[in-house]
């Protein structure tokens, strides 16, 4: 399938790039505390730009320190950050590509603990879904005219530091979208009440900035053409505004959706269907016509995808983030007819988790990112054989690193696939899929030595004798802890995700609700079982972190033949029914066709014994071996091993 119109040159204004995919903007929690731009932060950015990104929105950036949203954050509020942008700015015009900011205001979205200061906004309409819930004050005229400028300096900023373009972030529930919207803006003056009125204030930011940056620099704007909430904005509005903002001097329309209390339409999972946004940014098009540019975001990594919706909808750009996390190189490997090699985003959300715990948001599919200066390549001068046991995401990692470096690696797998539990979960999580598949790969271009269906043991570690040994051996099927009586139909994590779709019953009982065993219990509830989820804790997926979490439950309880019993336990399975307790009061329930045991152990046995017997060895252990846990751990652990393992052996 063609990728023509992605390859070919785009215009904005008077900005040309050399491409139609867009680096779209993605808070990174690597700024400096003040908002300022640091080496990290550059060296991320122009890794991507060599990549082949025509143009980069480095991430939504505050213009008042009011309305941040997260304590490592860019901003654009002082003229201190100048100096940091213009490097920046240099860097990646030297690496070949455009980079502007998508410069906002969080609003009644804004936490305290963050800016340490009370939200302003329209109205006062709390944002119940942050933790804590802060009450906005209601914005004076004066404050509004205050805000106008603050956009208007911060894109004066910018432009002096020597950047391409300025984005501005009117979607998400921020300011702009919060004014703009009839279920946060409540003022019965000339900024609230009718569309007109309630478009007021997003017409003067882009009035204010257009003159602040002169007629030929491009102005884009991002919007949430529909809020997804009752009394929120819908696309009939945002079709209307958008011919208003484009009347005004706007270039560039970037199709998003969704506020916070509908953050799952921000940010999709695997669950949702490619190209979300397709649809409205298509109507947007048709109102605004062919002198401004549209672009839509959401799940259009797949290249052949994004090509077809530039030629089927007449869309202008698409914007790709996650893709570009996962992967640098993902525009070159598309120009290069390179797919097999792109290095897919698998919608694990753990870079969303960690900007969430104000840590850098790095990459479980990809160790490089944010980390591009500290994990750069590096050449083993003195080469060592070293044996890597266990075939999952960790062992495929450590082996693939391990072989960059020019080491001699044998990688050993007992089973007769590689890949682990992901073959596994992205039976529950498609998306998971990706990974394995291009891990495989590049092994074999590495001419890694693979050996399937090979139990190691400890003699053949000793017969063999590396230079140093990883143990990637991931997990067991967890512990039983109810009675079971009888011969009842039972399933592990595992083996229930092997079951042929067919076989399932009417009614299905699991037994405790992590992360795990939530995705089989989704996967099974897809093949029209009714799934009780039995859990002690008081929330299913309690070993994820929010928002990962949020998504996962909400995924389950979207389902309306997902029952969630949390505080409760499985005290008896026989055949055909589970007791299940909750506040000392037993409950028999009938009719249960077969019952999953979730639960993960760390598979160990075989790093303990030589720990034992051969104490001196060089021997590593990560990821499930150690600790039942994410692919995150697993592929960092392996990174971290693979540097160690090249500095032990006399490298520099």
């Amino acid at each position: 399938m063609a990728i023509d119109l992605l390859l070919r040159e785009g215009k904005i204004n008077s900005m040309r790039t050399k491409n139609r995919i867009i680096f779209g903007p993605m808070e990174k929690s690597m700024a400096n505390r003040d908002g300022s731009m640091n080496q990290r932060y550059i060296d991320y950015m122009v890794e991507r730009a060599k990549g082949g990104a025509a143009m980069m929105s480095v991430e939504s950036t505050y213009i008042d320190v009011r309305g941040m949203g997260h304590h490592y954050q860019v901003g654009v509020h002082g003229d201190h950050v100048i100096p940091g942008l213009s490097r920046l700015a240099d860097a990646v015009h030297n690496a070949g590509s455009k980079v502007g900011l998508e410069i906002y205001t969080a609003g009644r979205q804004a936490p305290s603990y963050m800016s340490q200061r009370q939200p302003i906004g329209p109205s006062v309409v709390r944002c119940e879904v942050l933790d804590p819930v802060p009450t906005p004050r209601e914005m004076s005229r004066k404050d509004i005219k205050g805000v106008v400028q603050k956009f208007a300096d911060g894109a004066r900023r910018m432009k002096e530091a020597g950047l391409d373009f300025v984005l501005l972030h009117g979607a998400h529930g921020y300011m702009i979208c919060a004014f703009l919207s009839p279920y946060s803006n409540n003022r019965t003056d000339e900024y609230g009440g009718s569309p007109e009125n309630r478009a007021r204030f997003g017409l003067e930011v882009v009035t204010a900035v257009r003159e602040a940056v002169g007629p030929e620099f491009p102005i884009g704007y991002r919007i949430s053409a529909e809020e997804y909430i009752d009394g929120g904005l819908t696309i009939d509005d945002t079709t209307k505004y958008c011919q208003m903002i484009a009347k005004a001097g706007v270039d560039w329309v970037d199709t998003s959706g969704g506020i916070y209390e509908s953050f799952h339409m921000i940010l999709q999972g695997t669950e949702a269907p490619k190209g979300g946004f397709v649809r409205n940014a298509r109507a947007i098009k048709d109102a605004v016509g062919k002198e401004v540019m549209v672009s839509a975001t959401q799940r259009l990594n797949d290249p052949h995808f994004a090509n077809e919706v530039l030629r089927k909808e007449g869309l202008d750009f698409v914007s790709v983030t996650r893709g570009f996390h996962a992967d640098p190189d993902y525009f070159v490997k598309i120009a290069e007819g390179r797919f097999e090699d792109i290095n897919h985003c698998i919608s694990c959300h753990e870079c969303v988790v960690l900007l969430e715990l104000n840590k850098p948001t790095l990459c479980a599919v990809n160790v490089r990112a944010g980390l591009e200066s500290v994990r750069k390549k590096r050449r083993a001068q003195h080469v060592r054989r070293v044996m890597v046991i266990g075939g999952g995401p960790g062992g495929m990692e450590a082996a693939r690193l391990l072989a960059e470096q020019g080491q001699q690696v044998t990688l050993y797998e007992k089973s007769e696939k590689l890949g682990g539990q992901l073959l596994y979960s992205s039976r529950a999580a498609s998306d998971y899929g990706y990974f394995a598949p291009y891990l495989e790969r590049q092994l074999s271009k590495l001419n890694v030595n693979v050996v399937l269906k090979t139990a190691v043991t400890y003699d053949q570690i000793e017969q063999e004798n590396p230079d140093a040994v990883v143990f990637a051996t991931g997990v067991l099927p967890g512990l039983r802890f109810c009675p079971v009586v009888g011969d009842p139909t039972t399933f592990d994590v595992f083996s229930a995700l092997d079951r042929p779709d067919d076989d399932w019953e009417d009614k299905v009982a699991v037994v405790g609700g992590d992360f795990a065993v939530c995705f089989a219990a989704l996967y099974v509830a897809g093949r029209g079982s009714e799934v009780t989820i039995v859990e002690p804790n008081t929330s299913v997926a309690y070993d994820k972190h929010s928002p990962a979490k949020d998504l996962l439950i909400k995924a389950l309880t979207d389902l309306p033949t997902v029952i969630l019993r949390t505080s409760s336990t499985v005290e008896e399975v026989g055949e055909g029914y589970v007791l299940i307790q909750h506040s000392g009061q037993i409950e028999r329930v009938e009719n249960v066709g077969s019952v999953i045991f979730g639960g993960r152990v760390s598979n160990n046995a075989l790093y303990d014994e030589v720990k034992m017997l051969d104490p001196d060895r060089e021997v590593y252990n990560i990821g499930d071996s150690v600790e039942p846990r994410l692919i995150f751990e697993a592929t960092h652990e392996a990174a971290d091993t693979a540097e160690l393992i090249r500095l032990r052996g006399g490298n520099q």
